[in-house]
């Protein structure tokens, strides 16, 4: 009754009316998505972890008028003198009347001796101007002003030409011009991943059905859910602090349109074969959704849980996308079981238009899915070892991963704040680019009478192999002052200005976003743990800086994955179950899941780091592939497996498998490439991380159609026979030969 609702015209209207009213309330009530979004990338960072907490602690002892610094970087191989005079032409404009009112400090390598030690290369032959900016990168006088740096900077340096006829090169880094480079990005994907997606989608389904009305349909449905959630994010942003930015809705707006149209492919391939047998187009799309609206329930469920389950994670990325996609195809799935039904029943064999599909020969058990089922059950054991083979080969690549730790390393290679740092990277230690910061703090404004053991640490720390200088109270410039004389020796910088927290700056020798400088993050934090401070009342340490966040955000993430992978793998099998009201057959369609997954990653891996010439795969793109391959892998198991039962039902075991996969071949194979190429749209970003992400989901699916279901699963279920609906029986016990080809 639930899966029927759309069964009779009265129903049918009410319930679209009904959806169109929830729809436009909730799209009056909700805020604009644009001003919910947020690109501060301290709302995604793991919740409570110490390298967030010394944000914190920096913002409000060391304030510095809370500018964010952007780095303008001069480089020039040929005349040092032209460079020079470049960073001095800036500088003189940069602190001019004419410069942004945004910009609050400019420090220059001509300022002081401790500046040009600084700021200047070893050889001469880069140097940086630190420019400190006010006010959040999200308002435009932020953007305006990182965008007016970066055009002065190259004005200056395109006055000038070195002895070879070279312009001196400049470009904008630092915080200040990575943070606006990622808001171009960000700011672009919500829009740009839509419209693609809508237009794939649109143009797939026409080629599937060759019908306008079949493919507008989908379309306008999942538009509106699209619509729906959207507005329903806004609200969970709006009210819940929930962090929202445009990767989230981007990687929504791909999920919805990908499993949208899989309910609409599952909805109308089912309603084709009812109209054959029932002239009645009603009663024909209450048997439909009396068969296929478990299932949609089912893969909805899957992916929901799976989706769910992040909500608990500690790395904010998780924990922020995990409800907003939850929500987003528990809306599509409304619409699928209410909508999309009652849209189609009132079309009627319109719906088909201009093509006759209805036909008996469409019912027909010919046809290469046919022959794939028959294949399988007349060899299951052999197809069945060669699919896993095949798969096992596969993963053998995931063991050379190189695992990326640097949000910089997914820009384009033409981005400025990327092309800015790699000229740093060039010419100055890695670890300067990205110092670690250590904070000594006691709860009463007298850090100094600690000096000496912060001096020991100090030097204690300067003697690690992996660490290239250490400054801080007691050795502003690396070696030691005379004692008592601190503040006057340049260590006042050092200190907070209520006198209660010292800060301890660490340049590591190795790329700062290594796996060996994370290790080196959690081996100073050792050390400070065993370091103690007799003179201070309450004292406490704190490691911060860019390599600590991602020391940190890659301890979260090993932590989330020990919990997340099998509590998911276990939600899903408990749907399984209840769905398929057996035990057997839901143990192995998890394990062929996990196998898929396994063969993707490694495939993956392959791919990104031997034929795309990736530096590395981002860490935590390990876990969103997981989580979408094993949600949306279950999917097609759940359809073909309920179609495998139905038919077990009617013909036994093994002709019961080769129909079902006959019957569902071309559906399952349709849905497959659409929610394929909808996650290849990822691809077409100009951002590393999702093309990675795109890239694998698309191919996990892929594998799902045309290796998992067609093969590994109904081989499977051959080899298992009657033993996989266990406890359960099937309700027939004569088999019928498998006819053959």
């Amino acid at each position: 009754m639930f899966f029927s609702s759309s069964s009779t015209p009265k129903r049918a209207v009410a319930g679209l009316l009904i959806w169109l009213l929830v729809v436009g309330m909730v799209f009056s009530l909700a805020p604009k998505l644009d001003d919910v979004t947020t690109n501060e990338t301290e709302e995604f960072l793991p919740a409570g972890a110490e390298s967030v907490q010394a944000l914190e602690l920096r913002a409000e002892k060391f304030p510095s008028g809370d500018g964010i610094p952007a780095l303008v970087v001069f480089s020039s191989r040929g005349d040092i003198a032209s460079k020079n005079e470049a960073v001095e032409s800036f500088t003189k404009i940069a602190r001019s009347t004419a410069a942004p009112e945004a910009i609050q400090s400019v420090l220059s390598p001509g300022d002081s001796l401790a500046a040009n030690a600084t700021l200047n290369s070893e050889d001469g032959s880069t140097s940086m101007v630190v420019v400190t900016i006010n006010g959040l990168p999200s308002n435009p006088p932020f953007q305006s002003a990182v965008e007016w740096i970066s055009e002065r900077a190259s004005e200056a340096g395109g006055e000038l030409k070195d002895p070879e006829g070279q312009v001196v090169e400049t470009a904008v880094t630092g915080p200040a011009g990575i943070i606006i480079d990622a808001v171009k990005v960000f700011g672009k994907i919500d829009v740009a991943i839509t419209a693609a997606t809508g237009l794939l989608v649109l143009v797939l389904l026409l080629l599937i059905y060759r019908s306008p009305v079949t493919a507008i349909i989908p379309l306008l449905v999942i538009g509106s859910a699209l619509s729906l959630a959207q507005a329903i994010a806004a609200l969970l942003a709006d009210n819940f602090d929930l962090p929202l930015n445009g990767q989230v809705t981007g990687i929504m707006s791909v999920l919805v349109f990908g499993a949208g149209t899989n309910y609409a492919l599952f909805i109308v391939s089912r309603y084709r074969e009812e109209l054959v047998s029932q002239s009645d187009k009603w009663l024909a799309m209450r048997s439909t959704m009396s068969r296929v609206g478990p299932s949609i329930a089912g893969s909805a469920g899957t992916t929901v849980v799976a989706m769910l389950a992040l909500t608990f994670s500690s790395y904010g990325s998780f924990r922020s996308l995990g409800p907003m996609l939850a929500m987003a195809i528990f809306v599509v799935l409304l619409s699928g079981i209410f909508v999309m039904p009652a849209v189609i029943a009132l079309c009627g064999r319109w719906v088909f238009w201009p093509r006759p599909l209805i036909q008996s020969h469409s019912l027909s058990d010919s046809g290469v899915w046919r022959r794939i089922g028959q294949l399988v059950v007349r060899r299951p054991l052999l197809i069945f070892s060669i699919t896993m083979i095949g798969i096992v080969v596969a993963t053998i690549p995931a063991w050379s991963i190189k695992p990326s730790h640097n949000f910089l390393a997914g820009f384009p290679d033409d981005m400025e704040s990327k092309v800015g740092y790699e000229m740093l990277a060039e010419s100055f230690p890695p670890g300067r680019l990205a110092p670690t910061e250590i904070y000594i703090v006691a709860s009463e404004p007298n850090i100094l009478t600690a000096a000496v053991e912060i001096d020991d640490l100090t030097a204690r720390l300067a003697n690690m192999e992996d660490i290239v200088s250490v400054t801080g109270p007691t050795r502003p410039a690396g070696r030691p002052v005379n004692s008592g004389g601190y503040l006057e020796q340049g260590g006042g910088r050092f200190v907070s200005p209520d006198g209660s927290t010292a800060r301890i700056d660490v340049v590591l020798k190795g790329d700062p976003y290594s796996t060996e400088s994370l290790a080196t993050i959690v081996t100073i934090r050792a050390i400070l743990s065993s370091t103690e401070f007799p003179t201070l009342l309450a004292p406490y340490t704190l490691v911060g800086g860019d390599t600590a966040i991602e020391s940190d955000t890659k301890a979260a993430i090993d932590a989330d994955v020990r919990w997340l992978a099998p509590v998911s793998l276990i939600a899903i099998l408990l749907i399984l179950i209840l769905l398929l009201k057996s035990i057997v057959a839901p143990l192995y369609l998890v394990f062929s899941v996990i196998v898929s997954f396994g063969a993707t990653f490694g495939l993956s891996v392959f791919a990104f780091q031997e034929i795309f010439g990736h530096s590395g795969v981002a860490y935590q793109n390990g876990v969103w592939m997981f989580i979408f391959l094993v949600a949306l892998g279950a999917d097609y198991n759940i359809f073909v497996m309920s179609r495998i039962r139905e038919s077990v039902n009617e013909h036994g075991i093994r002709q019961g498998i080769a129909i079902a996969v006959g019957r569902t071949g071309g559906v399952v194979t349709s849905a497959g490439i659409i929610l394929a190429g909808t996650f290849a749209v990822l691809t077409t970003l100009p951002l590393r991380d999702l093309f990675q992400l795109g890239f694998a989901v698309s191919l996990g699916v892929l594998i799902d159609t045309f290796i998992v279901r067609a093969l590994l699963v109904p081989s499977m279920a051959a080899i298992l026979g009657e033993w996989s609906w266990w406890p359960r029986k099937t309700g027939r016990t004569t088999e019928i030969p498998v006819k053959s080809s």
